[in-house]
């Protein structure tokens, strides 16, 4: 057969009909015959609308029941199959996804009609998802051509892929396909399970809803979710890049619904800060918002009808959360006398502890979770950031003056509605009752204590403030680490023992960012802000910002920001730069960019 107008859509279907008839899955030779004809015929529906059209209406034989015979047939082959029988089987699986996925491209009354072998699809696919499958790549063929003939058969198609959808989000847990699909080891077999989610929810806020309200939508979320973690790194053109992009735009389209706070909220863990899905999910956000030039309308929207945070509320709570935990984390190790790290729930008072910002401090227990809490800490700020910006950037760019919020309110808008999201920010408190401000302020004295501090490669040893004593000698240091208790991280300098400023680098690296970002996001804050300016003054928050005027290999730009917010700081603020002049120097650098104690020695 070389084309369905010679030799006529009737006789290809009788063809077709003949063979299906005595085919029998077992026989090596039947499988040949179908497979050689499926193939011949697919290749053909791929060029040709038409010759879709007329196989599809054939009246004599008709199509449909001989089609559908072949997929029960080939579904039950693959009950219980025999190991020899394997390869054959995949050959016969692709061909006949092969045949059905082209016949039914952009054929709305082929798709109708195909959508009866939707559940035999699932159950093959089911199958070759299966562990012992996936080990066998000749596996993946048959896996990535069954997700396309089904992503064919409802794309384009509202009614099928409502029903569609909606069976697969309502299946039993053991049932579903999607997150095996997922979890297949081949990146095409993903590209492809990817744009079948991507085809169910276009144009669809119910469908890109049901993500995050149904049965098993928040399960489906976590397997793209752990798909895409293993994804970041891809290059752009491989097959694992090219599934990322895929992947992306699921999230982009589940973001610009409005439903990502919604996700966000049901990715949580009881008594857990931060789970990894949904830092995923944060690193996804980030990188939207970055790129969006209404990054800020998106964040601050709600739903009509909805009684539901915005994407900015939901930020601001996870800010303060992970900043309310990082200060008690390393408040415990820096000898807060308590014997385990705190936890979300953990209704203990801490001790108070007086940290001058450069006292050496021995730890304690060390909360291995929290470099995971920086990272998500990192990526909430940059989030919180980009939306501060863009609201402002917008508001330049139309010429607006802006009104106080209570002049606003008098035209008839409330406070929530009219606050920029900079006001919204400064306004926001913590159920402690710790303000954002303050929070900022405190994360960042208590990360520079604790973080070694790395420049050009070496760990900075910091002065003793004042009528401090000196930092340990190293002999008392390595005392100490066999004790289980270490000086703070930092305190040496860089002719110390390679091996533990190694290690220094590698724990200043878990916690990269946090000091740039955090303090770029004060400065931001501070800007032209009375308000903000005094109670940073009033927590001892300069002296906090003066000390991250240096250059930290793994916050770049660090030194930058820092001048920045001082700058901000102190801008027609008298009592501010009375603070800033009172202070005196305990060290500077020298040419060797070693950092010296003025008072003599290193």
């Amino acid at each position: 057969m070389t084309d369905p107008h010679s030799h006529g859509t009737r006789t290809d279907v009788r063809k077709l009909y003949d063979v299906a008839q005595m085919f029998d899955p077992d026989v090596a030779e039947h499988v040949q015959a179908l497979t050689d004809i499926l193939d011949e015929y697919a290749s053909i529906l791929a060029k040709s609308d038409g010759a879709r059209r007329q196989l599809g209406d054939s009246p004599d034989p008709p199509l449909w029941p001989i089609l559908r015979r072949l997929w029960d047939i080939t579904s039950e082959a693959h009950a219980d199959p025999d190991q020899d029988d394997a390869p054959r089987l995949i050959i016969l699986s692709v061909s006949l996804a092969r045949f059905t996925r082209n016949l039914v491209a952009a054929a709305p009354s082929n798709q109708e009609r195909a959508f009866d072998n939707e559940r035999a699809i699932r159950r093959l696919i089911y199958h070759y998802t299966s562990f012992n499958a996936t080990q066998d790549p000749a596996t993946f063929a048959a896996t990535r051509m069954l997700s396309q003939a089904l992503s064919n058969i409802v794309t384009g198609n509202d009614t099928l892929t409502q029903a569609l959808w909606s069976t697969y989000l309502n299946l039993p847990e053991e049932q579903l396909v999607l997150p095996r699909l997922f979890a297949s080891p081949d990146a095409r077999t993903v590209s492809s399970a990817f744009v079948l989610v991507l085809n169910c929810i276009h144009d669809s806020l119910h469908r890109a809803e049901l993500l995050t309200t149904s049965p098993r939508g928040p399960r489906i979320c976590l397997t793209m979710l752990d798909r895409m973690a293993s994804l970041f790194e891809a290059e752009e053109s491989t097959e694992d890049g090219r599934a990322f992009d895929i992947g992306y735009e699921v999230f982009k389209r589940v973001i610009e619904a409005g439903f990502v706070a919604d996700l966000y909220i049901r990715l949580a863990v009881h008594q857990e800060v931060i789970t990894p899905h949904q830092t995923t999910l944060l690193k996804l956000v980030d990188s939207y918002l970055h790129g969006s030039r209404r990054a800020h309308e998106l964040a601050l929207s709600r739903r009509p009808g909805a009684d539901r945070s915005s994407l900015f509320d939901v930020l601001t709570e996870t800010f303060l959360a992970l900043s309310s935990y990082t200060q008690n984390a390393i408040q415990h190790s820096l000898a807060s006398g308590d014997p385990t790290p705190s936890r979300p729930g953990d209704d203990r008072v801490l001790p108070d502890v007086e940290l001058p910002s450069d006292a050496p401090r021995p730890l304690q227990n060390l909360d291995l979770l929290l470099p995971k809490v920086c990272e998500a800490l990192v990526l909430v700020t940059e989030c919180l950031t980009t939306v501060a910006l863009r609201a402002e950037e917008a508001a330049t760019d139309a010429g607006r003056p802006r009104m106080s919020a209570a002049a606003e309110v008098d035209a008839g808008a409330s406070v929530s509605e009219q606050l920029t999201p900079k006001e919204l920010l400064v306004s926001a408190t913590a159920s402690s009752g710790q303000g954002l401000v303050e929070s900022l302020v405190e994360t960042l004295r208590l990360v520079d204590v604790f973080v070694p501090r790395i420049t050009y490669g070496k760990v900075v040893k910091r002065p003793a403030p004042p009528g401090g004593e000196a930092p340990p000698d190293e002999g008392k240091r390595a005392d100490d680490q066999q004790q289980g208790h270490e000086a703070v991280w930092g305190q040496t300098d860089g002719s110390g023992n390679p091996v533990e400023d190694a290690h220094k680098a590698q724990v200043a690296q878990a916690f990269a960012h946090v000091k740039r970002d955090l303090v770029r996001l004060l400065g931001i804050l501070a800007s032209q802000n009375r308000g903000v300016q005094d109670r940073v003054r009033a927590c001892d928050g300069i002296p906090v910002v003066m000390n991250l005027c240096v250059v930290d290999d793994y916050n770049p730009y660090l030194r930058e920001h820092a001048i920045f917010t001082l700058r901000n700081l102190l801008f027609e603020n008298a009592e501010n730069q009375a603070v800033v002049d009172a202070i005196k120097p305990v060290g500077r650098w020298d040419e060797a960019k070693v950092l010296r104690d003025i008072r003599g020695g290193v």
